[in-house]
């Protein structure tokens, strides 16, 4: 099992990061490694909302099925990956005000399948904190700048 966690600083309110971070419509503006994003239903997310994300990884394509577990806006949104999901994660992202903005923190616990459980899981672990560190760079790029 791997786990990891990253945090960020964002020179923006809580309400403004987590409102452009929930927008499906918005994600791959700072996730660049994703290639689609939907959500079922459609509307307000909430406990029990379905997002499907194609992405690449290492050059491999992943899809994945999140589950919302917790839904509390502008605080914290928990997930669990579908059974059928190219990989098997929990995770969680927290929103907390701080001075001066938001601070932004990403956890992840992921199980490798597929090709991914024959690669060292030190190397993929290395690799999925340097994305999710590129990812919420920017992020905050993109939100300081927007203004």
């Amino acid at each position: 099992m791997l786990r990891y966690e990253e945090s960020i600083a964002i020179q923006r309110p809580v309400d403004d990061v987590f409102d452009y971070m929930q927008d499906i419509h918005r994600e791959h503006e700072w996730q660049p490694n994703l290639r689609e994003a939907e959500q079922i239903p459609v509307g307000e997310p909430g406990v029990g909302t379905v997002r499907r994300y194609v992405s690449e990884f290492m050059g491999k394509r992943f899809e994945n099925v999140y589950i919302n577990t917790v839904y509390e806006p502008s605080q914290k949104v928990a997930y669990k990956t579908a059974p059928d999901s190219d990989t098997q994660a929990v995770g969680e992202i927290i929103w907390e005000s701080v001075e001066g903005g938001t601070k932004v923190t990403m956890r992840v616990e992921a199980d490798l399948g597929g090709l991914l459980r024959f690669v060292p899981n030190s190397l993929v672990l290395s690799l999925a904190r340097k994305e999710l560190l590129e990812t919420l760079g920017r992020l905050k790029a993109i939100l300081e700048t927007d203004g």
